[in-house]
């Protein structure tokens, strides 16, 4: 893409290196995040990165997928894996849901298909923002020319994540203790921008206290690429989801 800065045209390039596989770049209207690279696999020649047609801070955003791609693979091929839903989650997801509470019949209703978003959303988000921390970490180090691009791409993710304090289906709503992963990255993000704005409606909400022993795992364990598995294992146990997900080898043709 002729629009992205040469930093980021430099990370695209390291990915196709350290890959061997081209980076083919897609506007996608419909993506529901700003940018998203697939991995080529299956017999694909390239890895695709969709990204939002006019959205802003575009240049982080790739970096920010670049980077995931480049600390997957800069692992031997022996360890690199693939993580998956082992459906036992749902369940554990109701009985969070229900805790506490009397519903009506029509909210008793909702809780099967609440728990199953809950339970996808809350899996993405254990594999991906421990280590999208760790990536905005690097990035403010490593590129100092994407900071102010930074500064705006977090603080647009921090204002989507703050609707999840009311998203609600009925008299249902997200488990305080899995509200702990955004309450981690707001701690985050407040601690790189200089601010206390992100973390206020976390600690109103009662999340803070899971985040901030989410976010002192990110600090006990090292920032290798390595050991990113360990990371999210480390999140998971702290939050009960240990059970929801495996890990498999890594398969070119899966």
């Amino acid at each position: 893409m002729n629009d992205l800065g040469p930093h980021t045209l430099a990370l695209v390039q390291q990915v196709e290196t350290l890959s061997g596989c081209p980076v083919v770049f897609k506007p996608d209207s419909t993506l529901g995040v700003q940018a998203a690279l697939q991995k080529a696999r299956n017999g694909a020649a390239f890895h695709v990165l969709r990204y939002q047609p006019g959205g802003r801070a575009l240049d982080y955003w790739v970096a920010y997928q670049c980077a995931y791609a480049l600390r997957f693979y800069a692992l031997p091929p022996d360890q690199r894996w693939d993580f998956s839903d082992t459906g036992d989650g749902t369940e554990q997801v109701e009985s969070l849901l229900m805790a506490g509470q009397t519903l009506d019949p029509n909210d008793l209703m909702r809780v099967p298909m609440f728990a199953r978003q809950i339970e996808q959303w809350a899996l993405m988000t254990l594999l991906s923002y421990p280590v999208g921390m760790r990536i905005d970490r690097w990035l403010h180090h490593a590129y100092p020319a994407l900071r102010v691009e930074q500064a705006e791409g977090m603080a647009q993710l921090q204002t989507e994540n703050a609707r999840l304090l009311s998203l609600a289906m009925g008299r249902l709503t997200v488990p305080v203790s899995l509200l702990g992963m955004p309450a981690a990255y707001a701690r985050l993000a407040d601690s790189m921008l200089g601010t206390a704005v992100h973390s206020t409606a976390w600690q109103a909400g009662g999340a803070m206290g899971t985040g901030e022993r989410l976010f002192d795992l990110l600090e006990q364990h090292a920032d290798e690429p390595v050991h990113d598995r360990e990371l999210i294992d480390a999140w998971g146990r702290a939050l009960g989801m240990s059970g929801w997900y495996r890990w498999k080898p890594y398969r070119m043709l899966a």
